[in-house]
């Protein structure tokens, strides 16, 4: 089963281990928690965290589902503090 490199550069052993728990209860055809489409074993996937409490997790997500998501609200806040930075 393919892994990310980066979920075990970044996130710790608790992350890491509700990660191997939730793939370990995968069943193929469960919806991904981001686009609702089936995720089957094999497929790159990421443990996705809830948007306001980053310790609650929603459940697993396609790679790209949660990762675009991130990038999303990343730059979403990125804009803002620029915006808030600049002297009008």
């Amino acid at each position: 089963m393919p892994s990310s490199t980066r979920s075990s550069a970044t996130y710790g052993r608790q992350h890491r281990t509700a990660r191997k728990r939730a793939l370990d209860r995968l069943h193929d055809g469960d919806p991904c928690a981001r686009c609702g489409k089936p995720m089957f074993r094999g497929q790159l996937l990421d443990l996705d965290h809830h948007d306001d409490d980053p310790s609650i997790y929603r459940g697993l997500a396609h790679q790209r589902c949660n990762r675009r998501a991130g990038a999303i609200k990343g730059n979403r806040k990125r804009r803002i503090t620029v915006w808030r930075s600049r002297a009008w």
